[in-house]
């Protein structure tokens, strides 16, 4: 049996501050359907926002606890971190010059690693 990923699936519980970060912050291409249902494309990779959540969680420590995530690949690490902290994204594991990545979160608390 053989399976093909499809759009990858973020519920958010505020639609607004979703599109402004995966749109604004992140440079995200969004389509609207029919339905309503936002399509986020950045390069090759798909994501459907879905705006279902009925609460908003915490951001879990990164890799302590199970749960996905997704890469975010930079030239620059350093100013990568001082991007997202002028744009006053939360991050969850805080830049280290030591670190080849540091994480951010997005509105919701889902982790993206940045990373060289």
């Amino acid at each position: 049996m053989n399976f093909t990923p499809g759009e990858v699936n973020i519920t958010c519980s505020d639609l607004d501050a979703s599109l402004k970060f995966y749109r604004e912050i992140l440079g995200f291409d969004a389509q609207v359907d029919e339905y309503g249902f936002y399509h986020l494309s950045a390069g090759k990779f798909k994501f459907l926002l879905l705006p279902t959540a009925k609460t908003k969680t915490d951001p879990r420590p990164y890799g302590e606890l199970p749960q996905m995530s997704m890469d975010l690949y930079v030239q620059d690490l350093k100013a990568a971190a001082d991007y997202f902290s002028e744009h006053k994204v939360p991050f969850i594991k805080p830049y280290s010059d030591e670190e080849p990545f540091f994480v951010i979160s997005d509105p919701d608390g889902i982790a993206w690693e940045v990373t060289v």
